[in-house]
């Protein structure tokens, strides 16, 4: 970065425009910034910053007093600064926020916002590229790569600073360091670690804990289930009093071990005495159920015997009831042949008597008499189809002349509707006429509705402007006199604190005067003065009578009200700031009209707004009125137009009706056949073509039943004398009752079952062995035999199930222990892994933090700044040893510091005498030396790491005037090496010598109307 041109202008002490031509000053290489104190030589270094950062450096951040006090009432407070960076040429404009004059209210200002302009110098000339304040510090450090804060550490080299930095404590140089150098990875890292390193114990404690709980659930089940069972053998009670002693002292391991041999022994001592209850038990149950099949084997013999007996009492009975049922079997095959015959008669004789009827009717209605038979059937079938036809002929002519009826009403609704069109035409032709006429005198009258929309929109915004007009001149009139008395509390405030820091001068100028008076009170005869060394005092300085000395406690009780005067001040000016600018935004919103003129101005904008809208709803409702007539006009021509089309129409249909009217009357009068009406002719041809149809289909139907009561005549007689029944005396014998059918079909069944159960009994093993053991004389065992048999199985069965449930459980607990111990050692192999990961992660962080190991109990953010550290010292002592002719050299120190943090220390060499100490003990000019060479050396490094450009245009300030001349000179050489490149370097310095040494100076010179700038002697640009 190289710096061509600052231009400031109302900024700090300037209260004109003034300009430095750096590229002129480049000339020369190094260049003094010089001119008395407070003139303002750090005030151009504050310029620069701000005019890349928008903020004031170091502990003036944030201050609002950078506009020069000094400055014309209406010049504003700007900075611009023209630089390179890399290969493209900025130039960036900033202008503070500050009290502009206004044209209105008592103080007649108003606040001015900061503003920032940041340009681009390209092929088509300066380029914009950004006008935020915010914006335009982000794009320029993002270029420089450095920060305000570091950029003030390596272009601006502080020499004072970093005095205080070489002299100071290993905790204030981390503090500098973390400021400078980016270490937020590295605490990321630690931060990282802790929450690691806790997640991690919390996960080895909850496996710790439920290891622990395992062994202890181990161990209590083991306890619990020994605890009542050892003790029934006495022959182990020594061995597990022995044992449970050097339980005691085992490892868990072995006292797990120990758990499962003592189980196991229990487990082989509970299955042996199961196995032998098991072998009595058995020899009682074979007991019992020997007993048990005795008992049934006979009892199945004494079942045979009685159904033996029951069998012979009624096996004859059965094989009588077996010839019963075969008879009414037969019978019952051939019952539906009788029905279906008894069936044919009933129907034969219904259709008699239905024939009868219509004979009947034949000899009286149509004097036929036919025969019962084919031919009969025959002589009837042609009268009843001729019947037929004709009142076919005769039905058809019946929907003719309901259609006659249909077409006469048809006639006169049409001869109805073509008077009633020609009056509808008539009367739309004359509405018509009456609509047009209306519609021409509307159309004569004023109808511009969007000219009167228009002016009723002009006239609410004019009404709208008045209303928030007056609202803002009413706050601006309101905050006038708020503003008014903020100001002048503010002004009477800025007195009291004029008055009081003039007390506080005076005060401090009568103490100083009165220097002589306090040495001469501390003279002491025979001793030496602190001013000369004299140890005889002919004439001290005397007070004058009753003048009071001026001590260092009335200076501060004066001071703080000083202080406390300004804080008041400070907060006087802020709320007239405030207020200030509400009355700008008010008096620029409301303008210089008074509220009253605004209010006359408003009655008549609300009068014409008024005007404006009655004037829009007459034209309003005339357009309606003209588009109802226009519709209207519409609506009567089609109508008139509709009413001729019906009404031709309608003629055109009436005639057409009236000629099929005459052309079916004449068809009908052929038809009527002399009746009066068809419909007298339908009902006759009707009744004669009914009664022939009807008699046609009873003898039809009569003919069809005699036939087939001969066809079920037949059938039954055959059927029955195939089935044995010769007559029907015989049949209806064989039939027999529901009852005595069921009664009969048991008796049959019963003995059937019987049958069966014999020959089953007879063939069964059981019945054969009860008949040996009956003849070897044993006889079906009692039932006092059976109970006691099953008393002493029942007995053997309760003592087994107990041996056995002890040799279950201890089964149980012997395979629960193994299963225990194994998950146990499976939790433990699985939780290795994580314990050991964190014992290792533990040790690491408490390194990363600066314990356990870390013998320099330095944390990771110290470590990295330390190494850093080591950096600037090895960069500072490149300059130190130019500087101090090879004597001086920096160095890194991180000895252990006991049990304090190590790694930040620094120690200055002496090669003339080959030993280390501290920085403490240099003097002013080493210090100077030593301090300007870690600025240059941190600068260095800084960029270097931060990935900054180049800096081109460095400052020097102060330190110059404790050098001696061969040290000054020495390290004058150092400031030109720094020259390499084409770098440009300003030296800050108020110290007579250096003007003599350097020619190619800037001086600020210090006036009470503001100071100005000048190059040898030339005022470069007045204010």
């Amino acid at each position: 970065m190289r710096i061509h041109k600052l231009q400031i202008q109302a900024f700090g002490p300037f209260a004109g425009t003034e300009e430095i031509n750096f590229d002129e000053l480049a000339e020369g290489g190094l260049f003094l910034l010089d001119g008395p104190t407070g003139a303002g030589k750090s005030s151009i270094l504050d310029a620069i910053c701000y005019a890349l950062y928008g903020a004031l450096p170091g502990s003036r951040t944030g201050s609002r007093q950078i506009r020069s006090d000094h400055a014309p009432t209406g010049l504003a407070p700007e900075v611009s600064c023209e630089l390179t960076i890399g290969d493209r040429r900025f130039e960036v404009t900033r202008s503070p926020a500050w009290m502009r004059p206004s044209k209105r209210g008592k103080d007649k200002t108003t606040e001015q916002k900061a503003s920032s302009l940041l340009r681009e110098f390209t092929a088509s000339g300066w380029n914009e590229l950004s006008t935020r304040n915010d914006e335009v510090g982000h794009v320029l450090g993002s270029l420089l790569g450095l920060d305000r804060e570091q950029f003030t550490k390596v272009v601006m080299l502080p020499q004072g600073g970093f005095a205080d930095f070489l002299r100071a404590k290993a905790k204030d140089r981390e503090d500098l360091l973390a400021n400078l150098f980016d270490t937020s990875d590295y605490a990321q890292i630690e931060e990282e670690f802790s929450a690691r390193l806790a997640e991690e114990r919390q996960k080895t404690e909850s496996l710790e804990a439920r290891l622990s709980a395992s062994e202890e659930a181990i161990h209590a089940q083991a306890q619990s289930f020994l605890a009542g069972r050892e003790s029934n053998a006495q022959d182990e009670a020594s061995e597990d009093t022995e044992d449970s002693a050097q339980a005691a002292h085992a490892t868990v391991a072995e006292q797990f071990a120990d758990y499962q041999r003592r189980i196991s022994v229990i487990h082989q001592r509970a299955a042996s005495e199961a196995a032998a209850l098991r072998a009595q038990r058995t020899g009682l149950r074979e007991q019992v159920q020997s007993v048990e099949e005795r008992q049934r084997i006979f009892a199945r013999l004494a079942e045979l015997r009685s159904k033996q007996a029951a069998y012979a009492q009624q096996h004859e009975a059965a094989l009588s009831a077996g010839a019963r049922l075969e008879k009414d079997a037969k019978a019952g095959a051939v019952r539906a042949y009788l029905t279906q015959l008894n069936e044919a008669k009933a129907t034969e004789q219904k259709i008699k008597d239905t024939w009868l009827a219509s004979q009947q009717w034949l000899e009286k209605e149509q004097g036929l008499a036919p025969r019962i038979d084919i031919a009969g059937l025959e002589s009837l079938r042609r009268p009843a189809h001729e019947a037929a036809e004709a009142l076919a002929i005769a039905k058809a002519a019946l929907e003719d002349e309901k259609r006659r009826e249909v077409l006469a009403a048809q006639g006169e609704k049409a001869a109805e509707l073509v008077g009633v069109h020609a009056k509808t035409r008539t009367e739309a032709e004359e509405e018509v006429l009456r609509l047009k006429t209306e519609r021409e005198a509307l159309e004569a009258q004023d109808l511009d509705q969007g000219a009167a929309t228009e002016k009723v929109q002009q006239a609410k915004d004019r009404v709208l402007g008045l209303e928030t007009k007056i609202g803002h001149a009413t706050e601006r009139d309101g905050l006038e006199k708020k503003a008014m008395s903020a100001r002048e509390k503010a002004s009477a405030q800025e007195l009291k604190i004029v008055d009081a820091a003039n007390s506080l001068l005076d005060l401090r100028t009568e103490q100083l005067a009165q220097s002589a008076l306090r040495l001469s009170a501390a003279l002491e005869d025979g001793k030496p003065c602190m001013v000369c060394g004299s140890e005889e005092h002919p004439a001290p300085a005397q007070a004058d009578a009753g003048a009071p000395l001026i001590d260092d406690e009335q200076i501060q009780k004066l001071d703080a009200i000083v202080a406390a005067a300004r804080v008041a001040g400070q907060q006087a000016a802020q709320t007239r700031d405030t207020l200030m600018a509400k009355l700008q935004a008010a008096q620029e919103a409301a303008g210089d009209q008074m509220v009253a003129e605004l209010r006359v101005e408003l009655e008549a904008a609300q009068a014409e707004l008024e005007q404006a809208r009655q004037k829009h709803n007459e034209i309003s409702v005339r357009i309606s009125k003209l588009d109802k007539v226009r519709r209207r006009v519409e609506e009567q021509n089609a109508r008139a137009a509709q009413a001729v089309l019906e009404h031709s129409a309608a003629q055109h249909n009436a005639q057409t009706l009236q000629a099929q009217l005459e052309e079916l009357d004449a068809k009908l009068v052929q038809l009527r056949q002399g009746k009066n009406s068809l419909s007298e002719l339908v009902e006759q041809q009707t009744k004669t073509s009914n009664g022939l149809g009807n008699a046609f289909q009873n003898l039809r139907r009569l003919l069809e039943a005699s036939q087939a009561l001969e066809r079920a005549t037949a059938t039954w007689d055959a059927e029955r004398t195939a089935a044995g029944f010769a007559q029907l005396a015989e049949y209806e014998a064989a039939l027999l009752e529901a009852s005595q059918r069921e009664q009969l079909r048991q008796l049959q069944r019963a003995d059937a079952d019987l049958a069966s159960a014999i020959a089953t009994l007879e063939s069964s093993e059981d019945c054969r062995k009860a008949q040996e053991l009956s003849s070897q004389g044993i006889q079906a065992p009692g039932e006092d035999e059976l109970v006691e048999a099953r008393l002493l199985a029942t007995a053997a069965d309760e003592r087994f199930e107990a041996a056995r449930e002890q040799e279950v459980l201890a089964l149980t607990q012997l395979t629960r222990h193994e299963q225990a111990t194994g998950d146990l050692e499976r939790q433990r192999a699985d939780a290795g892994p994580v314990i050991e990961t964190y014992r290792r992660l533990r040790g690491l962080a408490e390194v990363i933090r600066g314990g356990g190991e870390n013998l320099y109990k330095m944390t990771l953010s110290t470590y990295v700044l330390a190494a850093r550290l080591e950096e600037v010292a090895i960069a500072a002592t490149q300059r130190l040893a130019v500087m101090s002719a090879g004597r001086y050299s920096l160095h890194h120190d991180d000895s252990k510091q006991g049990n304090a943090k190590s790694g930040l220390g620094l120690q200055i060499l002496d090669s003339w005498t080959g030993k280390r100490r501290e920085t403490q003990t240099l003097s002013g000019g080493e210090t100077f030396m030593a301090s300007l060479a870690l600025a240059l050396g941190l600068a260095d490094v800084i960029s270097h790491h931060s990935g900054a450009v180049d800096m081109q245009t460095l400052f020097v300030d102060e330190g110059f005037g404790s050098l001696d001349a061969e040290t000054l000179e020495e390290v004058m050489q150092a400031l030109e090496n720094l020259r390499a490149g084409g770098r440009t370097i300003g030296l800050v310095s108020h110290v007579a010598e250096m003007k003599q040494r350097i020619t190619n100076r800037v001086s600020v010179i210090k006036t009470q109307h503001g100071s100005t700038i000048a190059r040898e002697g030339t005022v470069i640009l007045a204010g």
